[in-house]
């Protein structure tokens, strides 16, 4: 029995028939379904390669043109990351916001520094986490290096970016501009409950059918 056959069990007819043309190992046939169903698992620290995903939510919303929302399949992002790069993950958060098709966002395990602001992004009411996700909120940091000037406008740039994140967590959860600016120079660790109660995330799963 070949190798792709072993997994024709995973996959409907048009996905076998590209296992017949001696195309991808079976984590690639495995990636190509998860898109094909509006799927992002999100399981790396994030970095610039997340603008990939951003022309997929494009792209998806152009092929839903003239759909109301209700008519349109939403889009799943499943999260887990110790977080990354703010300047990577604000722009994909842009394209969030401007989907007119519905973006689920599902915490597993880890949704930590920007990893969170993904989860906060999604559609109101299909923000997701399981009993044990956690979150992190903490200040930016900087790696500058040169003249005193370069870091003085390193620093500059990275407060205008943390005013950035302040005003979208603000503007978007329960938790006010004192409680953030109280918290957030310390690792502000967040348990599930924590999280629906801050409003970070709507709903703890209890069924899987409920991300279905």
């Amino acid at each position: 029995m070949s190798a792709n056959k072993n997994w024709d069990i995973f996959f409907d007819d048009e996905v076998k028939e590209l296992t017949k043309m001696n195309l991808p190992d079976p984590e690639t046939l495995d990636y190509y379904e998860r898109t094909r169903n509006r799927e992002i698992f999100w399981n790396f620290d994030i970095d610039d390669s997340l603008v990939d995903f951003s022309l997929m939510i494009i792209k998806w919303n152009k092929q839903d043109k003239g759909k109301s929302p209700e008519e349109r399949t939403p889009i799943k992002i499943f999260i887990n990351s110790n977080g990354g790069e703010l300047p990577a993950v604000l722009n994909f958060i842009n394209v969030i916001q401007l989907s007119k098709t519905p973006v689920y966002t599902i915490g597993l395990g880890k949704t930590y520094s920007s990893g969170g602001l993904m989860l906060l992004a999604g559609s109101k009411g299909h923000r997701y986490v399981f009993q044990d996700t956690t979150a992190l909120i903490h200040s930016g940091s900087t790696g500058a290096m040169g003249n005193t000037d370069k870091v003085l406008d390193n620093f500059e740039f990275t407060q205008r970016q943390e005013k950035r994140v302040k005003d979208f967590i603000v503007a978007n959860t329960n938790i006010t501009d004192k409680l953030y600016t109280k918290n957030y120079r310390k690792d502000w660790w967040l348990m599930s409950d924590e999280i629906i109660t801050l409003g970070l995330a709507d709903k703890i799963v209890t069924d899987l059918e409920e991300i279905f």
